[in-house]
């Protein structure tokens, strides 16, 4: 079973509603995303072992949270979020999906995580993985149509094959 470390204040504000939402109140929008990756962690077919690092101490009246059917919180008290995930990277998760888009931290954590992916990345996934009519898309946004039609002369060669005949051609 894979294991995702996400960088928890990283990955809110690359989801559009909780980016708005951690303006107001910070603790409604980690618990938002933590519905949210409870859902995906649902909804997806290998089923991850979630590990949620915050900055900072935890909630006083729940010091240690719960963990939400395979999700585990963990808050940073005395140290950074950074330096708890490469910890955590180079203990017991070495090898696990490292979703960040802070890159510092994605070149430390280079050697030691499986894989690395962008929050914005991750976010698109967990949107289109919860609604996949809607494509992970908010407020009526439209992707671009792409085509493979190319554009212009087909049989010139490509501008750097010119060039380099170009600069041969006086030798």
């Amino acid at each position: 079973m894979p294991t995702l470390l996400i960088d928890g204040y990283n990955l809110i504000p690359a989801i559009p509603s909780l980016g708005r939402l951690i303006r107001r109140d910070l603790e409604q929008a980690r618990d938002a995303l933590l519905d949210l990756l409870h859902a995906y962690r649902a909804n997806a077919p290998s089923r991850p072992s979630v590990i949620v690092v915050f900055d900072g101490k935890a909630h006083i009246e729940n010091p240690h949270p719960s963990r939400k059917a395979g999700i585990q919180v963990r808050f940073s008290s005395g140290e950074t979020a950074d330096d708890l995930i490469l910890r955590l990277l180079g203990g017991e998760h070495r090898g696990a999906i490292l979703v960040t888009s802070d890159r510092a931290l994605r070149d430390a954590a280079r050697a030691d995580a499986g894989e690395l992916i962008r929050s914005g990345e991750f976010s698109g996934m967990l949107l289109a993985r919860l609604d996949p009519e809607d494509g992970g898309r908010e407020d009526g946004e439209t992707l671009p149509v792409l085509t493979t039609r190319k554009k212009g002369n087909p049989k010139r060669r490509p501008k750097r094959e010119r060039r380099r005949s170009g600069k041969l051609r006086g030798l």
